[in-house]
């Protein structure tokens, strides 16, 4: 496994009217990445203690039910299994980012 620590981040280019993908960006990099199942993400509050920590699994979230409390006219496809989408969007939406750390395989 490979440990990098850095903050999440709301990905969307022009034309995806609101839809945003969940990414991540190491610290001291210009780059950044998209998350994948079976990783192992972990997310701070602002005080530095954890948030959220698990491994990474997608669903598809149900349209008519998951809704987020943001004043921005964004959606995603998905969210994280197990917390609500509205924790899960607000999370990434947040400014500052919030810090995290994320654990892949050796490869990435």
């Amino acid at each position: 496994m490979k440990s990098y620590n850095g903050e999440l981040m709301a990905y969307w280019e022009q034309g995806w009217e609101g839809r945003i993908e969940f990414f991540f960006q190491p610290d001291g990099s210009d780059k950044f990445f998209p998350l994948r199942d079976g990783w192992q993400l972990t997310i701070f509050n602002p005080r530095g203690t954890i948030l959220w920590s698990g491994k990474l699994q997608f669903i598809r979230r149900s349209e008519w039910w998951d809704r987020h409390r943001l004043k921005a006219d964004i959606w995603a496809y998905t969210k994280q299994k197990d917390v609500p989408y509205a924790d899960w969007m607000e999370w990434f939406w947040h400014m500052p980012p919030l810090k995290a750390r994320l654990e892949t395989e050796e490869s990435e």
